[in-house]
Order: C-alpha cells, then sequence, then structure tokens
C-alpha cells in the first residue's frame, strides 16, 4: 500500500515537472516559468525588442521584452517614484484606451519593480510588470481577454523577478 502511494506520488511529481517550461530570458539571470497551457508563437520580424511570445490555452498573451536603457533614477530613492510614473506613461501610450486598475512600485529581489494593471479599449485587461535594472529593462506583459481569468496573470507576473541574491558566505 505504501509502495503504491509512494509510487503515485512519484509520477505525480514526475507529471508536474513536465508540465513547466523554464524560459532563460537572453543577456540576463532572470527566468519565466509557464506551465504547460502556454505555446510558444512565432513572434512578428519587426518586433525587434521582444523576447518570447507565449499564448494561453485560456486566451490570454504573454510577452516579454528587453530595451538596453539606464535606469539610474529608478534606483534613486529620490527619483524612483517620478521615473515610475513616467515608465507608466509610456506603458499608456502603448495600450488603447488605457485604463489604470492598479499600480504598485517593488523591489523584486532588489531590483526596482512596477507593476501596472490596466483595462483596454473592448474590456480585455493588460498586466505589465517592469524589472528596472540598472542598464536594461525587462518587461513581462500578459494581455487577457474580456472575459478571461485575470488572477493567472496577476500570479504569473510576481513570479518574474532576478533570482534571489545567495547567502553571505555561499559558493558562488
Amino acid at each position: 500500500m505504501i509502495a503504491r502511494l509512494v509510487l503515485v506520488l512519484v509520477l505525480a511529481l514526475d507529471h508536474a515537472a513536465r508540465c513547466e517550461t523554464v524560459i532563460d530570458i537572453p543577456r540576463s539571470k532572470t527566468q519565466l516559468v509557464l506551465d504547460d497551457a502556454w505555446t510558444r508563437i512565432a513572434q512578428p520580424d519587426q518586433a525587434k525588442d521582444i523576447i518570447v511570445l507565449y499564448k494561453h490555452t485560456g486566451g490570454a498573451l504573454l510577452a516579454v521584452t528587453r530595451a538596453d536603457v539606464p535606469n539610474t533614477d529608478a534606483w534613486i530613492s529620490e527619483k524612483k517614484q517620478a521615473y515610475a510614473d513616467e515608465v507608466e506613461r509610456g506603458i499608456k501610450s502603448k495600450i488603447a484606451g488605457y485604463k489604470r486598475v492598479a499600480k504598485k512600485l517593488a523591489d523584486a529581489n532588489r531590483v526596482p519593480a512596477l507593476d501596472v494593471e490596466a483595462k483596454r479599449e473592448g474590456g480585455a485587461s493588460v498586466v505589465v510588470r517592469v524589472l528596472l535594472f540598472r542598464t536594461y529593462a525587462l518587461s513581462l506583459a500578459i494581455e487577457v481577454p474580456k472575459a478571461g481569468d485575470i488572477a493567472l496573470a496577476r500570479a504569473l507576473i510576481k513570479t518574474f523577478a532576478p533570482p534571489k541574491d545567495p547567502p553571505p558566505g555561499a559558493a558562488p
């Protein structure tokens, strides 16, 4: 009986491991982990800043982009909020009918991160996390259809972060 339970547990863990895809973000230690409900799609040739595009079985679209830009002001306490506001204005300019639902400036494992949720024209929701590294920015944007599950996008955005620093004294 116990052997059978162990076998079921091992098979379940093996299935769970196979159901996740880890996407390494080029020139960054940041990774994105997606389950098998996401399928990679081809990116348009003119979209040179897009690293990956995925579509969820529920209709959500996901894009990761990289921009090589200095984000010095994101690292200066007195300038951080104004810089985040400027980044949000850039997001707003790209989303037709933009109406902010939520905005939060935080740190993601010691890197400034801006999280924005908005509605777009037509009722779709857009959830974005921008990681503001010192010399580049990574963005994860997820568009959820009007009747889609926004909780999925909210949860995924929170996982998009650089790895935690190793504890002091740990081997590199």
